[in-house]
């Protein structure tokens, strides 16, 4: 079924939330999907996975004079805003990853939270996207790979890889049973409707 842009990102924050993600990170989840999700709709059927993945703690190294960052695992949902304002404060310019859960929703992070860079990313030595501005050039069968392995994503100016671009769709198609995937998680941010909870707040 067709979806809005604005009823799909509202219905991935509240699953976000109804996932135990806290507010900041739900915002920039629910606009990195929606916008990568243009691209590839199919990615909407990874979404409810991502966001129920566990904590993943990340520990910086002490020292970041060499302006790289090595990771073992990585989840594009619990991550990528992290990853995203490293690489957008200059922290890093380029960070490598073991193991990535989801390459499409942290091309979407990146594109949502720091649209002003040129960023590259590959796959297994192999360049699968590039970003400048709000474009995106990319092999998408590679892109939307899950559990990729050796990934590479970095500020770079290299505009001679002939990747293809990609145009968003103007509307969004999501699938009855994902739809409802994420409906069911977006469904735990509400209570019953009592005099009890509405003495509580509730709307």
């Amino acid at each position: 079924m067709h979806r809005s842009f604005s009823e799909t990102k509202f219905l991935c924050y509240k699953a976000c939330i109804g996932s135990g993600i806290d507010v900041g990170r739900a915002q920039d989840i629910s606009a990195a999907a929606t916008l990568i999700g243009a691209y590839e709709n199919s990615f909407f059927a990874h979404f409810p996975a991502l966001i129920t993945a566990p904590e993943n703690h990340l520990r910086l190294a002490e020292n970041t004079a060499s302006k790289i960052a090595q990771f073992e695992n990585i989840s594009s949902a619990q991550n990528g805003s992290f990853l995203a304002d490293c690489l957008q404060s200059k922290l890093y310019t380029q960070i490598q990853i073991s193991l990535l859960d989801n390459a499409m929703l942290l091309a979407g992070m990146c594109l949502h939270l720091a649209p002003e860079l040129h960023l590259t990313l590959t796959i297994n030595n192999k360049l699968v996207a590039r970003f400048s501005g709000n474009r995106v050039f990319a092999d998408i069968a590679c892109l939307m790979s899950d559990n990729a392995e050796f990934v590479i994503l970095e500020i770079s100016d290299n505009t001679i890889a002939e990747l293809a671009e990609l145009a968003p769709s103007h509307a969004l198609y999501i699938g009855g049973e994902t739809w409802r995937e994420i409906e069911h998680l977006a469904a735990r941010t509400y209570v019953a409707e009592n005099e009890q909870s509405r003495i509580a707040g509730a709307g």
